[in-house]
């Protein structure tokens, strides 16, 4: 994490202790001013002008002792508990427009993303996201993946966030399980793209297409190809519009097959979203290559050849892929869960990605977290071997 970001929770935390404190000296003044008799007249004694304006919303609201009432400094204390009061609302309302500001600060885009996706459950779950908040810093994730999607982030997680250094990304579903019909509806469109809108105002900074593609399905594969870069093209040119004019970037997602081949009847091509996205996010899970037993047994080779393949064909676009954290189809490999994250992890840093997001549908992240501490135990000697393997030949 640059020194940019490990900044923020200092700031953000020394500007409400500051706040908080300014506020109490202000209460304990005026209120050991009571107490001590100092400057009691101040506090009970008020001007002509004062005395005329509030005493009707006194007396309206607030039940008034008898006019013998002895004690002045009650009296004192009494004003000096409603200036408390009041305080404690301004700075909650001061509390409030803080976060609401952090919510739309443009945190910086990481150089190297290293993030987990989190369902909109458990986003909105202000204690689980203080969970997943606190392993990322542990672990050294800077980024989320959310689903933006159903209910609405509120400032303060938002906030929390992003006072945490994590880089946050809004994913929207674009067509559930893929396009099933021959042209886009317009109306739905319109709900995806205000979706798009809803996120980037709630203080994502990249928003993420997921199944943005026609459906994997046998009658759909008449469509000439032609036809559904098309139509999938110009979805993506819409997003593309919209996201520049919120000041956001558009990411997308591919299936991992797309990294090895040319043309394929869902519409999807790397180029194609090359013309359109800022990063593209290839799902290489292992598992997913059906019907290739090599693939799937070897993480490290399968991640490294998406990535480069990527890399190669889209250079101006950033590759992040999606990497496995789950344990479907791990048992030919040899390998237990966190090993197998932890090959992910060594092939996007041999094929030059940009980053990775690991997937976990249920989000659980415990594999994960141990496959990252063992990276952090052979990242120097791995970062040595790399240097030493692209240090060039000496001359002759």
């Amino acid at each position: 994490m640059n020194k940019y970001t490990k900044t923020l929770p200092f700031l953000f935390v020394f500007s409400m202790v500051s706040l908080y404190g300014s506020m109490t000296c202000t209460r304990l003044s005026a209120n050991t001013s009571a107490q001590t008799g100092i400057q009691t007249d101040v506090v009970i004694t008020r001007s002509a002008e004062a005395t005329a304006n509030e005493p009707q919303l006194a007396l309206a609201n607030v039940t008034q002792p008898p006019a013998d009432t002895k004690a002045p400094v009650e009296t004192a204390t009494a004003g000096v508990a409603a200036k408390g009061k009041k305080s404690v609302v301004a700075f909650l309302k001061k509390l409030r427009e803080y976060q609401l500001s952090w919510a739309q600060f443009p945190i910086k885009r990481p150089e190297f993303l290293k993030a987990i996706y989190l369902t909109n459950a458990t986003a909105v779950n202000t204690k689980s996201l203080r969970h997943f908040v606190a392993q990322s810093r542990k672990h050294g994730i800077n980024a989320m993946v959310i689903d933006a999607q159903g209910k609405a982030i509120s400032a303060e997680q938002m906030s929390l966030l992003k006072t945490n250094g994590i880089y946050p990304i809004g994913r929207v579903v674009v067509f559930d399980l893929g396009l099933k019909q021959k042209y886009p509806d317009q109306a739905h469109l319109e709900k995806i793209l205000k979706s798009v809108e809803k996120a980037a105002k709630a203080g994502y900074r990249e928003i993420q297409l997921d199944y943005i593609r026609y459906a994997d399905r046998r009658d759909l594969q008449l469509l000439p190809l032609k036809f559904k870069y098309e139509q999938i093209g110009a979805v993506l040119s819409r997003a593309r519009k919209l996201t520049d004019s919120l000041g956001v970037e558009l990411g997308a997602d591919v299936f991992g097959r797309i990294t090895i081949n040319r043309n394929d009847h869902i519409g999807q091509k790397l180029e194609l979203f090359g013309d359109h996205v800022h990063n593209l996010y290839p799902m290489v899970y292992p598992s997913h290559y059906y019907g290739d037993p090599e693939k799937i047994a070897d993480p490290y080779g399968t991640v490294k050849e998406g990535v480069e393949n990527s890399k190669e064909r889209i250079p101006k676009t950033r590759i992040i892929p999606y990497i496995q954290g789950f344990g479907m189809k791990i048992k030919p490999s040899g390998l237990a869960l966190p090993q197998y994250v932890l090959k992910q992890f060594f092939a996007v840093d041999d094929a030059q990605g940009d980053g990775y997001v690991v997937w976990n549908a249920r989000n659980d992240y415990s594999a994960t977290w141990k496959a990252l501490q063992e990276y952090e135990k052979r990242a120097p000697e791995r970062k040595k071997n790399i240097k030493v393997a692209k240090a060039p030949a000496p001359k002759s």
